[in-house]
């Protein structure tokens, strides 16, 4: 019987020392487990990639500025659908010639942009931003509930308070800041599907016209 007994508890810890190492052990390996998970993220997670995705429309996402060109802008192009989208992934692809074109637009000049769309915008400093040059704002539908007026020179107040006056009347919330600061508010309000705008000034030194641009 106690043959029999030794042979069924002899695998079983015998200490304190055993338990710990066991713990040790099954730690151990959960962190080589998750090691190997991370490793395969070769890049950043886009934490709005899934809300910016949804719905029938792709949502615009305003990604890089060129203080001298312009505003970069994703989704604009030919968008994949969702299941090419899932099964398309960089290291599917065997060359650089084989991975699928970027699908961002350069806007070359200051830009106003709602969530499914971006426009070239007249103002080419923070002077010329007007009630009237706004006006697309105001006739957006459906209509706008917050507009971010990105400029790195502040807009002359008493404009600015116009603005936000008659912006007001119409229940739209209108704020300054920075370009970078706009974008990234606008992409974030865009990922939680509110209605937002964004106008951002870009001091082009490029010799177009609005006339030739077709600019708002």
């Amino acid at each position: 019987v106690l043959q029999k007994y030794n042979r069924n508890v002899r695998y079983l810890p015998t200490s304190a020392s055993d338990l710990i190492t066991n713990r040790t052990q099954q730690q151990h390996t959960t962190n080589l487990v998750s090691a190997r998970c991370l490793s395969s993220i070769s890049r950043g997670q886009d934490l709005l990639a899934d809300s910016l995705a949804f719905g029938t429309k792709r949502r615009i996402v305003l990604d890089s500025y060129y203080p001298d060109a312009g505003i970069e802008v994703l989704g604009m192009l030919e968008i994949l659908s969702p299941i090419l989208e899932a099964s398309s992934s960089v290291s599917s692809f065997s060359s650089e010639k084989d991975q699928p074109e970027s699908d961002s637009l350069l806007m070359n000049g200051s830009t106003i942009a709602f969530p499914h769309a971006c426009y070239l915008w007249k103002p080419n400093n923070a002077k010329e931003v007007t009630l009237d040059s706004l006006s697309i704002v105001m006739l957006a539908e459906p209509s706008v509930e917050f507009l971010f007026i990105g400029s790195d020179t502040p807009l002359p107040p008493r404009e600015l308070n116009k603005i936000k006056k008659e912006m007001g009347k119409r229940h739209i919330v209108v704020e300054q800041m920075d370009v970078m600061n706009a974008m990234g508010t606008f992409n974030i309000l865009n990922g939680e599907d509110r209605r937002v705008a964004v106008a951002l000034v870009v001091n082009s030194n490029n010799s177009r016209t609005n006339e030739e641009d077709g600019s708002w």
